[in-house]
């Protein structure tokens, strides 16, 4: 197996049921499945739907994948032998709407950025998306599920929670992958919110919040004065806002950033890139 991808196959079987319980899938139920590995989901996922897309990479899993489907007669799976990243996905949320997959590590945030895209830039598909459930790399499934005042709280975190509702399903020990990662992981479960709030101004949200989180033990206040050269207007802001102008970045949940951007906004401000 290629290291560059990160990837590490799930083979215990208890934990493969579990999954496949989570999901509660439907015989008329399609799935686009993330990393199909040698393809023990796959099948599972196969006998408990009307469709599976396989999308897998790896040249040399893929002959196992299709070992497999032939040993376990399976006929309504369409392997998809391309990397992830690089597919147009309309077509196949369009069939199916729900999405699995055991997400490589060293590519987590852009897979996450591939299926909802960023606050100021939608994926066109967002629509198509019904339900997401992911392994996770455990620290990471913290990370979007958790909440201001913890350190946990991060540009991560705002992001998937715009596009969802995430919820860790259960813990998954290290001990059942091969090879063994260093860490333990976690299947998430993300609801796909059909109305996203709407946004004056994404791109300025956007860097608000990059910004703010960029040294996190830094004052927002202080923070956002590469945004906005008056410091008494951002301190107008705060107390329009009843801040306290100590807050740091991990303090402030979603809606605070939204309306200290929806001011920032109608007021004079010095735009900076942050990229």
């Amino acid at each position: 197996m290629k290291k560059s991808f990160g990837q590490h196959l799930l083979t215990d079987k208890n934990y493969l049921k579990k999954i496949l319980n989570e999901m509660d899938l439907k015989r008329d139920d399609s799935v686009l499945e993330i990393g199909s590995g040698t393809g023990l989901l796959t099948c599972l996922l196969a006998q408990n739907s009307k469709k599976v897309f396989a999308v897998e990479p790896e040249k040399g899993i893929l002959k196992k994948l299709k070992e497999n489907l032939a040993v376990n007669n399976v006929k309504n799976v369409e392997i998809v032998e391309a990397d992830f990243l690089d597919l147009d996905l309309t077509e196949m949320l369009n069939s199916s709407g729900i999405v699995v997959g055991n997400i490589p590590y060293n590519i987590t945030s852009k897979i996450l950025i591939k299926l909802f895209g960023e606050i100021d830039k939608p994926v066109p598909h967002i629509g198509l998306l019904k339900r997401v459930y992911l392994m996770l790399q455990y620290e990471v499934a913290k990370r979007i599920v958790s909440s201001p005042n913890t350190k946990d709280y991060s540009p991560l975190t705002l992001l998937v929670q715009y596009f969802s509702c995430p919820k860790i399903l259960f813990k998954v020990p290290r001990g059942v992958f091969y090879p063994v990662p260093r860490v333990d992981s976690a299947f998430v479960r993300l609801d796909i919110k059909k109305n996203l709030q709407t946004i004056k101004n994404p791109s300025l949200l956007k860097n608000v919040i990059r910004i703010s989180f960029q040294q996190r033990r830094k004052k927002v206040i202080n923070a956002l004065s590469k945004l906005c050269e008056n410091k008494d207007l951002l301190g107008e802001i705060f107390t329009k806002l009843h801040l306290d102008h100590n807050l740091r970045a991990e303090n402030l949940e979603f809606e605070k950033f939204l309306a200290i951007s929806d001011i920032l906004d109608v007021s004079n401000y010095r735009h900076a890139s942050i990229f």
